[in-house]
């Protein structure tokens, strides 16, 4: 899992939970029911919201950056990619 993720969303002020999936699902206790592992939830109403795909980490794939998005404003919350090539 990306260690370059925030801790919120710099957009709409989200909590970015990310990690296991299981771990996150026990903040529900914490934050109510999360964005992305809880259909029970309006985007405006949650506190929290679950990104990635568990502890897998795919930030370097260009494709699997959807991931990485905000569930609420879906933001990008990785960093910009370097196409720099004479690094």
């Amino acid at each position: 899992m990306p260690s370059n993720l925030p801790a919120k969303c710099p957009s709409c002020g989200l909590v970015i939970l990310k990690g296991n999936i299981f771990d996150a699902g026990e903040k529900e206790v914490i934050y109510g029911p999360i964005l992305g592992l809880s259909r029970d939830i309006r985007p405006e109403d949650a506190k929290a919201g679950f990104v990635g795909m568990g502890s897998l980490n795919m930030d370097d794939v260009p494709d699997a950056r959807f991931l990485y998005v905000c569930p609420r404003c879906k933001t990008d919350l990785l960093p910009p990619i370097n196409i720099n090539q004479n690094n």
